[in-house]
């Protein structure tokens, strides 16, 4: 499968953003903690390339690139009543667990997607959200998203693999929101799928009873009512 642009744009700044730093800071422009390197890719009149386009549209000797600073997102507050709801901390042990990942009834489920669901679930609790944003989540909350020591550190590339893979596998769903800026371009919503038992088993949920109980009512069966009707 061919890499896209939104594929190779992180790959860039990943590559450059510590080289780029340092030779600004040897220049005497340093730059201020919390700022990370962007890169787009443009064509050859300045304009952007577009995100799900492929990457071989691109060259060096047709194209242009353009390199920018931009505050890195800060990691959003997490109300504690997150807690309620079986979502576990960082800290807890209910965190530590599968760290080479779950196989559940349907499917596996991958570390770094298990990292992700629990980061979605924390961010479904966050005062003031009615609904969680795919962009938002995929540019701002994931990539704040901090790693412990020695644990590793996934790129923009990554996480857009696992949301990519979580929602194949029905681990995420996702929806459509209406856009208040813009009605004629609704929001790519998603939420955890807390019906799946993976989903239950890495967030710790209570396990969901979704067999058929029947019901007892008193009183003759319905057969025998049946037939004493038809005589």
């Amino acid at each position: 499968m061919k890499a896209k642009i939104e594929q190779v744009e992180p790959q860039f700044a990943q590559k450059l953003d510590n080289p780029f730093k340092n030779i600004l800071q040897e220049l005497r422009y340093p730059v201020p903690p919390g700022y990370r390197l962007r890169v787009s890719l443009l064509d050859a009149s300045g304009r952007k390339k577009r995100s799900d386009a492929s990457a071989d549209n691109w060259s060096p000797q047709s194209g242009r690139i353009e390199i920018r600073f931009e505050p890195a997102p800060e990691e959003p507050t997490i109300a504690e009543p997150e807690r309620s709801r079986g979502v576990a901390s960082k800290s807890s042990p209910q965190a530590q667990r599968f760290p080479e990942g779950f196989s559940g009834p349907n499917t596996f489920v991958a570390p770094l997607e298990i990292r992700m669901l629990r980061a979605l679930a924390q961010a479904e609790s966050t005062p003031g959200w009615k609904f969680v944003s795919l962009k938002k989540f995929r540019d701002e909350v994931l990539l704040s998203e901090a790693s412990a020591p020695g644990e590793f550190q996934p790129t923009e590339v990554n996480w857009q693999d696992a949301i990519r893979s979580a929602i194949e596998k029905r681990l995420i769903i996702t929806g459509k929101v209406p856009n208040p800026k813009s009605p004629q371009f609704p929001v790519t919503s998603i939420r955890v799928n807390r019906m799946m038992p993976e989903v239950q088993e890495v967030l710790g949920l209570p396990k969901a009873d979704l067999d058929f109980h029947p019901i007892h009512i008193k009183g003759e069966p319905l057969s025998a009512t049946i037939l004493r009707e038809r005589r």
